[in-house]
C-alpha cells in the first residue's frame, strides 16, 4: 500500500533530468548509450536524440551518474546538509529521491572537517526506484568530491548505512546548555565560518556563477570548487585533456564529436600556412568523445593536468606544416606511415560529413541541437 501510494507520488511530479541535446554524445553521433543501458526502468530511448518517457522515469539518477558529458542533470540541487536519505527510508532528515541523483559537487557542499557526511539508503538492489548500480554511482561522486576537497586540505568523511527508517543523531544536531552559558552563540557562528571557509562561496553562491548554456553545469561547478582552492598555475588539478600524437590526418571527427566544441580545426589563410587543432582547455570535459572518434587512433587523455593549462589561452595540440585546402579536405603531403595506413578511414571521414562544416551543421544531431552548437572550423585571418 506504501509502496503503491509512493509510486503514485512520484508519478505528479516531474523527477526526469534535464537534458543538454547540444552536450548529448549520442545526438553527435558518437554512439554513447550509457544511460539506456543503465536505467533500471527502460525508460530511456536513443534515436536522433535521448527521449526519457515521464511515466516509467522514477527519477533515481542513475543516468546522471554514467552521463560522460554531463548532459543529463538533476532538476534540484540538495539543500546543504550532514545527513541525507533516500527517499525510500523514513525518517525527518533532508531526502532526495534517490542518492544517486547526488552528483560530485553536491558532496563537496555537504563536506565539512571533523563531521562525516551520513548517506542513508535502502536496499537499492530491491528498490522500485533505484536498482543495484545505485551504490557504485555513490562512490564514484565522492571519489570526484575527494579529489577535489583535497585541493582545499579536506577529506571527505561518507557514512553509507542501509537502514529502513533514519533521524540524524542527536550529538550532531543539539547544542548543549554549558556551550550556551559560556556565550556559546559567538564560538559556534565563529565555528561555522571555519567549517566553511573557503567553500563558502561554492556552497551558498555557486549558482550565480553558473551559465546553463554554455557548459555543462557539473563542469564548471567542479571547476570553480578548484578555483577556490586558489591553486598555483603549475599544480596538478583533477581533470583530464587530450593529446594528439603524430600521424593525425586533420580530418573533422573530434571537432564533430566534442560536446562542447572545445578543440577545433584552424586553416591557416595563406600559401605558405598549414592546418592546426587548437584546444580551448577551460571547455575541455574530459569525455573520451574525441579519443573514441579518432580514425586513425592518435588521440588520447591525460590527466598530468596544471591549472595553468585550464585557466591559459587556447593551446595547439597539432600542427601540420602543409598547404592549404579546402575545409573537409586537408591537403595531405607526404603522407607518414601511420598516415597511410589511415588514408582509407581519413577519406571515409571527410566522405561523411562533406558538405556539413558549414557553421551551424551538425550530422545525426536535431535541428535544436545544431542551432546550440554551432561550427568546429576556423580559418585564421
Amino acid at each position: 500500500m506504501f509502496r503503491d501510494l509512493m509510486n503514485w507520488a512520484f508519478k505528479q511530479a516531474d523527477v526526469t533530468p534535464t537534458f543538454a541535446s547540444q552536450h548529448c554524445l549520442a545526438v553527435r553521433g558518437g554512439g554513447c548509450r550509457a544511460c539506456a543501458e543503465v536505467c533500471p526502468h527502460d525508460a530511456i530511448t536513443i534515436t536522433r536524440t535521448v527521449k526519457i518517457e515521464p511515466i516509467d522515469c522514477t527519477g533515481c539518477g542513475l543516468c546522471v551518474a554514467v552521463c560522460p558529458s554531463f548532459a543529463l542533470a538533476p532538476r534540484e540541487r540538495v539543500v546543504t546538509d550532514h545527513a541525507v536519505r533516500c527517499s525510500a527510508v523514513q525518517g525527518e532528515t533532508t531526502s532526495v529521491v534517490c542518492l544517486a541523483r547526488l552528483q560530485a559537487s553536491d558532496l563537496v557542499r555537504m563536506a565539512a572537517p571533523g563531521r562525516p557526511l551520513t548517506l542513508a539508503r535502502s536496499d537499492c538492489a530491491n528498490c522500485d526506484i533505484g536498482g543495484a548500480e545505485v551504490p557504485a554511482a555513490i562512490e564514484r561522486a565522492a571519489a570526484a568530491a575527494r579529489e577535489l576537497l583535497a585541493l582545499h586540505g579536506r577529506t571527505l568523511e561518507l557514512e553509507v548505512v542501509e537502514v529502513e527508517r533514519f533521524e540524524i543523531p542527536r550529538d550532531r544536531v543539539e547544542i548543549s546548555r554549558r556551550d550556551l552559558l559560556r556565550g556559546g552563540w559567538k564560538e559556534i557562528r565563529r565555528s561555522s565560518s571555519v567549517l566553511l571557509a573557503p567553500l563558502e562561496g561554492f556552497a551558498e553562491a555557486d549558482e550565480d556563477a553558473v551559465d546553463r548554456r554554455a557548459l555543462p553545469v557539473e563542469h564548471q561547478r567542479r571547476i570553480r570548487a578548484i578555483g577556490l582552492s586558489k591553486p598555483e598555475p603549475d599544480a596538478i588539478v583533477p581533470l583530464r585533456l587530450p593529446e594528439v600524437l603524430d600521424g593525425c590526418i586533420l580530418c573533422p571527427a573530434c571537432t564533430r564529436a566534442c560536446p562542447t566544441n572545445a578543440i577545433r580545426r584552424v586553416f591557416d589563410g595563406d600559401a605558405a600556412g598549414g592546418a592546426r587543432l587548437e584546444l580551448d582547455n577551460d571547455r575541455c570535459i574530459g569525455c573520451d568523445a574525441c579519443v573514441e572518434a579518432c580514425p586513425v587512433d592518435v588521440v588520447r587523455m591525460r590527466d598530468d593536468v596544471t591549472w595553468g593549462e585550464v585557466t591559459g589561452p587556447p593551446r595547439i595540440v597539432y600542427r601540420a606544416d602543409r598547404p592549404a585546402a579546402p575545409l573537409g579536405a586537408v591537403a595531405r603531403a607526404a603522407a607518414t606511415p601511420v598516415e597511410a595506413a589511415g588514408g582509407a578511414a581519413a577519406a571515409s571521414v571527410d566522405a561523411a560529413v562533406a558538405g556539413d562544416d558549414a557553421e551551424g551543421s551538425e550530422p545525426g544531431a536535431d535541428r535544436d541541437a545544431a542551432a546550440d552548437v554551432g561550427g568546429d572550423d576556423a580559418h585564421a585571418s
